[in-house]
């Protein structure tokens, strides 16, 4: 886990290390989410693409959609 102090500046922002957006694979002007939490905050990229559109984007053949379909039925009906 990466950690790393740094300080709000006196509008409320605060600069995320380079590091830390690099193992993210966040660009400069990424948008994010902010949310308060008992004890603290996260922050996460606002348009995270669903784990569907991101399979639907490798353009796999119809016969792998069907093979991942039966996978994934067999395997939701096993747990």
């Amino acid at each position: 886990m990466l950690a790393n102090a740094t300080t709000i500046d006196r509008d409320g922002r605060v600069a995320i290390p380079p590091s830390m957006l690099d193992a993210l694979g966040l660009p400069p002007e990424t948008e994010v989410v902010i949310t308060l939490l008992y004890d603290g905050l996260l922050i996460k990229p606002k348009n995270i693409s669903p784990i569907t559109d991101r399979i639907a984007a490798m353009s796999l053949p119809v016969a792998d959609w069907e093979q991942m379909e039966i996978e994934t039925l067999d395997y939701k009906s096993s747990n």
